[in-house]
């Protein structure tokens, strides 16, 4: 580079949705880089920082100009061009003017059409600064959001409308217009500490000028100035803050000066539930909930402040007062629903919808009833473990008509359990209330207790066969009702559960329900549809995990129907290739070779013996009717590696078979009892994968 500078660019506007900051700063970041790139402009370091109310891209070390191009520019032919002595003749002499290209830089190529004398010729690059007025408003346009807004006379959209946009290369303005604004080397500071417009002198100033009118612009910062405040306040009154990462990123962009102070409220309301309170808090008003060393919520909060926090005693005492209001509105829902018990609550089910054309939750909550009954007599639990499961479904929904689940949906569940402990139901069926949403987006909490665990896989499970019955499928990117997390949370549990359960069985059990509550017609396709979706579930998992792919296929290709039982095929199947190799090479091998010369082959599968002219074919049958019992068993027992074992027992004697003996001989009966014997060995596979998906480097 032979003269680099500082490139800025601020696009400033009114305060952003900070749970869209992620995902903008994601594209602004991306978007430059593609851009630069594409514009040939070397960069040494790239930064994307920003608040609530600007998003700005800090570049250093720019280049003055772009990176050359060199093109390739065909000329005369080789024959009239070039002596041959390799001297260049008049006609490349003329096309090396012509083009200004040197005779040192042409060079002899052969083509389709012959050989050509090629000359290579270096395009200097622009200055940047003639590039930038045109290409950062095409980097601005060029993001997209999940809503746009559309002010002013303009055409143009933008998540928020604009209000400035200052862009300087080195100590230059960068000029352009877009939504409205023309750009400058004007920011702007904090928008109550500070004066208004602060003018840039240069790039490189921006981060000084901005903390000097009380903004910090770079978000790790800020972060960072959050915790330490959070921390000093949590001394002062001997407790600590609740860690929240999701909070912390919320308030993060709420904020560009950031400190915090204490509030308290009345320790009375501390008899609500534990997750009542901090939700009221966060929820709200994005407080900070106290607890003591031993994890109990004490009745003072935490306030982030967007400005240094002396002489914050009055927006205090107004966050105490709009806090008391939430919290006596919260005791007053709690109070309330204390006046009924959840199983007098499920009859208002009948008037919540479940969703469109598929009845009320009443109506599912019947479902879950007798699916749970289902689940838990094929996985042979006992009456009273089937009686807990059987009874957390009949409450499961009852808290959906409680008034604060209604105000506040993300307790559903949670006050389930509360309520049912309160109302002196069973301590297990209590906390499967809670349970049958998890795992929760992003965690591994599964549930601990056995009904817990059959109540949330049989809910997800509903909630994809009745979607699914309907044509409410997935696809692309769009997944409305979450049914892609929902069957991940079904994969994720069985396999943490090691549960062996059909699921062909299951989903038809699952949709005879809908059609016996006239919710749906019977729809043959849908039972396929929802265990081919499941098990892409668990594809994915494992590919993300870095399992061979072709392992992957080769057991989910066979007609499994069994997730965890799928899942121990491809470990074991996996362990093989990562630890023995070359052992799973051979037995590939010979599989391979059987399966290629029957491939073809539609006899009937029977086999006769009085066929069975050569002694190999009679010792390779009488060894393959031992190998299958060994096998089977090994393959029934789950113990896949000793059913590989089994088989490569059987190898040498089935490679001596095909060296020895003509399988594709001329009789045709012989011919074809040879093939039934292949088929056999092939058929062996059936019940554990189809071993012709594997792929062994190397060979």
């Amino acid at each position: 580079m032979a003269q680099e500078k500082d490139l800025l660019l601020e696009v400033g506007m009114e305060e952003l949705p900070a749970s869209l900051i992620d995902d903008i700063f994601y594209q602004w970041e991306t978007k430059f880089r593609e851009s630069l790139e594409e514009a040939r402009i070397d960069y040494r370091d790239l930064e994307v920082v920003g608040t609530p109310r600007r998003m700005t891209v800090y570049l250093q070390g720019v280049a003055e100009r772009q990176r050359p191009i060199l093109k390739e520019v065909k000329g005369p032919a080789k024959k009239v061009s070039v002596s041959e002595t390799g001297e260049f003749l008049e006609p490349a002499r003329a096309f090396a003017r012509s083009q200004g290209i040197d005779l040192s830089d042409l060079v002899v190529k052969e083509t389709e059409r012959g050989v050509y004398l090629f000359g290579v010729k270096k395009e200097e690059g622009k200055l940047v600064e003639e590039i930038l007025p045109a290409l950062l408003p095409r980097i601005i346009s060029s993001l997209k959001f999940p809503r746009s807004m559309l002010w002013g006379e303009g055409e143009f959209r933008f998540v928020r409308p604009l209000r400035w946009v200052c862009a300087l290369w080195g100590d230059k303005e960068v000029v352009f217009e877009i939504g409205g604004i023309t750009s400058s080397r004007f920011t702007r500071g904090h928008r109550f500490l500070s004066s208004g417009s602060v003018e840039l002198e240069e790039a490189s100033q921006y981060f000084t000028s901005l903390q000097e009118a009380f903004v910090i612009v770079n978000q790790e910062e800020r972060r960072k100035r959050i915790e330490e405040a959070l921390n000093r306040e949590e001394k002062l009154i001997g407790g600590h803050w609740l860690k929240d990462e999701d909070l912390i990123q919320e308030v993060n962009f709420l904020v560009e000066y950031p400190d915090a102070v204490t509030g308290r409220f009345d320790p009375q309301y501390l008899k609500l539930p534990h997750r009542v309170l901090t939700t009221v808090m966060r929820r709200h008003q994005r407080y900070f909930a106290c607890v003591s060393a031993r994890g109990e919520l004490l009745p003072f909060f935490f306030i982030v402040l967007n400005r240094p926090r002396e002489g914050g005693e009055k927006i205090v005492k107004g966050n105490e007062r709009v806090l008391k209001a939430r919290l006596e509105d919260a005791l007053f829902f709690f109070e309330e629903d204390r006046k009924k018990p959840l199983r007098e609550r499920i009859e208002a089910l009948s008037g919540i919808v479940f969703q469109e054309s598929l009845g009320t939750m009443k109506q599912k909550v019947e479902r879950l009833e007798k699916l749970a009954v289902y689940l838990a007599e094929v996985l042979n639990f006992n009456s009273g473990k089937k009686k807990q499961a059987q009874e957390a479904a009949h409450l499961s929904k009852a808290d959906l008509a409680c008034e604060m689940v209604k105000e506040f949906p993300e307790l559903q569940g949670y006050m389930g359990r509360v309520y049912a402990l309160l109302d002196g139901e069973e301590e297990e069926v209590a906390i499967a209330l809670e349970e049958q949403y998890y795992p929760l987006p992003g965690e591994e909490n599964y549930p601990r207790t056995v009904a817990g665990t059959i109540l949330s896989l049989v809910d997800k499970m509903d909630n994809i066969v009745s979607s699914f019955s309907l044509g409410r499928v997935p696809s692309g990117s769009q997944d409305p009702w979450g049914l892609r997390r929902m069957a991940q949370g079904i994969v994720n549990i069985i396999l943490h559960r090691q549960w062996y359960l059909s699921l062909s069985s299951w989903v038809e059990k699952n949709l005879q329900l809908l059609e016996e509550q006239n919710l749906i017609e019977e729809k043959k396709a849908v039972k396929q549809e929802v265990v081919e979706f499941l098990f892409n579930r668990l594809r994915l998992r494992f590919l993300s995990s870095g399992f061979d792919y072709s392992v992957v296929n080769a057991v989910l290709n066979t007609s499994v129907d069994d997730l965890y039982e799928a899942s121990q095929k491809i470990e074991a199947l996996e362990k093989l290739k990562r630890e023995r190799k070359s052992f799973l090479s051979e037995i590939v091998t010979g599989f391979t070779r059987a399966n290629n010369i029957s491939k073809g082959f539609s006899g009937d599968g029977n086999l006769r013996e009085d066929l069975l002219r050569e002694e190999l074919e009679i010792e390779l049958y009488r060894n393959l009717q031992k190998v299958e019992q060994e096998f089977n068993q090994a393959v029934a027992r789950g113990d896949y590696i000793a059913a590989c074992e089994v088989f490569h027992q059987f190898l040498p004697v089935l490679n001596q078979f095909f060296d020895q003996v003509l399988v594709m001989c001329e009789e045709k009966d012989l011919r074809e009892n040879r093939l039934n014997l292949m088929k056999k060995v092939v058929n062996l596979w059936e019940s554990l994968a189809d071993l012709s998906q594997i792929v062994i480097e190397g060979e």
